[in-house]
């Protein structure tokens, strides 16, 4: 069958050092004004005044926005206050820099500037009508990809559940991925972002809607994260690690961006939403549970997982090679001092479980691409099997 395959991404400008292409790439998106976004941390760190002094060099001027926020995840009223503020500023490009959550709400303020309402109207698949100002996202993490997909997520106070927006208008113009940004990262950011890039391509090589494409980059990403992650972790130092750690990870941005992740974030944004868990932390107590599900409809990939993650197959049954996949990735976890259940994030309380499958099953845009169908039961089967106890 052949197979027909569309296959999105930004510019992308990998590499040491390529914070200081910045300005250049900038001005090739005609830029002559720009609103660079940022956290505080990241500001700290001194990144922002890389990308300033690039912009300077560049003859574009620059504004600098720094966004404080006390929750994980950003509401759509921070990238509306952000629209606002470019508007008012007169700006005519959008960088942001920082991790997921910065980037978010950079890629929807710049829509906002051009489309009328608030982000919640965009809530859904494909709603935006247009793209907006030029943008450049320069991640400071190895982790959300964020700067080379067309979706953004917010937390939704009204229902206290995250929420997507998901359109080509939010992909980026351009991404630039340097290495060097994410060595200000503590262990703690290091595992959690880490694990959500492997995440993003696992979970997207499991998609109804991969293709060959899509599934060499998730092995080759795969493969390069779980080579080096313990490294990256452990010695926070090593420019090999970040290296090839961002390199993983832009990877799997471009597999999840393409093919799409499903069961896992589906069933994570509930427990997200409702105990304010940062994103990658959150996907940890469900991920062997929804993957022990769902691997009867593709042993075949778990094997090919399990490979990639340095274990033996050979000569195993197709059944015992699978399993190696969940036993490589609970070990996985448990170097890295993440959780694997949900006791091992202090959450015992099992009374929400039957609203958490409700409204995880109401993500259909990602259980759409689910390689099992599941009912509401099935997902609080999941949610229960993820206990200890």
């Amino acid at each position: 069958m052949y197979q027909l395959i569309n296959f999105a991404v930004p510019n992308v400008v990998f590499g040491m050092d390529t914070a200081d292409a910045t300005g250049d790439e900038a001005a090739k998106l005609g830029a002559k004004r720009a609103l660079l976004i940022s956290g505080p941390n990241v500001h700290k760190a001194g990144n922002t005044d890389k990308v300033l002094d690039s912009l300077k060099k560049a003859g574009i001027e620059a504004v600098l926005r720094i966004e404080e926020r006390t929750l994980h995840e950003p509401t759509s009223q921070s990238a509306e206050a952000a629209a606002q503020f470019a508007k008012s500023e007169k700006v005519d490009c959008i960088i942001g820099l920082g991790g997921g959550s910065v980037i978010d709400v950079a890629k929807m303020a710049a829509v906002l500037v051009v489309n009328p309402g608030g982000a919640a109207e965009y809530f859904g698949v494909e709603k935006v009508p247009q793209r907006g100002l030029p943008t450049i996202m320069i991640p400071t993490t190895a982790g959300t990809s964020a700067e080379v997909t067309k979706i953004a997520v917010f937390l939704d106070e009204a229902t206290n559940v995250k929420k997507v927006v998901a359109s080509g208008a939010l992909l980026p113009n351009t991404a630039i991925i340097d290495p060097k940004l994410t060595l200000s990262c503590p262990p703690t950011v290091t595992a959690n972002s880490g694990i959500d890039a492997f995440i993003h391509a696992a979970e997207s090589f499991v998609s109804t809607r991969a293709n060959p494409i899509t599934d060499s980059l998730a092995l080759g990403s795969m493969e390069m994260i779980a080579k080096w992650i313990g490294k990256a972790y452990a010695r926070p130092d090593d420019l090999d690690a970040r290296y090839y750690m961002s390199m993983g990870s832009v990877m799997a941005g471009m597999v999840m961006g393409n093919s799409g992740t499903s069961l896992v974030h589906a069933l994570s944004y509930p427990i997200g939403g409702e105990y304010h868990i940062n994103h990658g932390r959150a996907l940890m107590p469900i991920l062997l549970s929804c993957f022990d599900y769902i691997m009867v409809s593709m042993e075949d990939k778990f094997v090919q997982m399990a490979h990639a993650m340095g274990e033996d197959v050979e000569h195993l049954p197709q059944r015992e090679a699978a399993k190696l996949c969940l036993e490589a990735l609970e070990h996985m976890c448990k170097r890295l001092d993440l959780p694997t259940c949900f006791e091992d994030m202090g959450i015992t309380d099992k009374s929400r479980v039957d609203q958490w499958a409700i409204d995880a099953y109401a993500e259909r845009r990602l259980l759409g691409r689910c390689a099992r169908e599941l009912t509401v039961e099935d997902c609080k089967k999941i949610y229960l099997a993820s206990f200890r106890d």
